[in-house]
């Protein structure tokens, strides 16, 4: 039984019974809180969580025109927020578009990795890569504590957003880098 299932009878409350919806009959069966319990993940949770790779693959290659069988593009999206490890995978796909490369982009963030909190990449006309910052140890990617981290350090945070604009602008000629709180946007024409 699925996490979502049970979460969804539970939240629901139902009982042995047929639900019709849409012409669908639908048998739901009474849920106890020991298969709730054990749908439930276990272990550590790491954040950000992971994402299908196989549909965020598919959804870069459509949004940005790569599937030539597909007669579609998008000049608008944005992926969930992704581990970085996961982001590489999908920046490398867009081998260049003007002073954007991919796979030099992706080579790149190795160096951050386990210092962010997550990546989005996507398209706002052009490759676009928001990267949010931890304000808390325990908020960067692919950490695992328990309880509480401690305060990163406004200096330790600048330090970081230099680094990352020495990189991105003037090693892979990004053309915008705004700085939102710990919310960085990097932008590619």
């Amino acid at each position: 039984m699925t996490f979502a299932r049970c979460l969804i009878a539970f939240t629901m409350l139902l009982t042995v019974e047929t639900v019709v919806a849409q012409g669908i009959a639908v048998t739901a069966e009474p849920i106890s809180p020991t298969s709730i319990r054990s749908a439930l993940p276990t272990g550590p949770l790491v954040l950000p969580p992971e994402v299908d790779i196989g549909a965020a693959t598919t959804f870069i290659k459509i949004g940005f025109g790569l599937d030539e069988s597909v007669r579609f593009q998008s000049t608008q999206l944005l992926t969930p927020r992704l581990r970085i490890v996961q982001a590489q995978k999908l920046i490398a796909l867009v081998k260049s578009y003007n002073n954007f490369e991919g796979e030099k982009v992706a080579a790149a963030m190795t160096e951050f990795r386990g210092k962010v909190s997550s990546i989005e990449f996507g398209r706002e006309g052009s490759p676009v890569l928001y990267i949010d910052l931890p304000y808390w140890t325990h908020q960067r990617e692919e950490t695992v504590l328990a309880g509480k981290g401690e305060k990163i350090p406004d200096n330790e945070n600048a330090k970081l957003v230099e680094r990352l604009k020495q990189v991105f602008i003037k090693k892979l000629a990004a053309d915008e880098f705004d700085v939102e709180g710990r919310r960085i946007r990097i932008w590619w024409d």
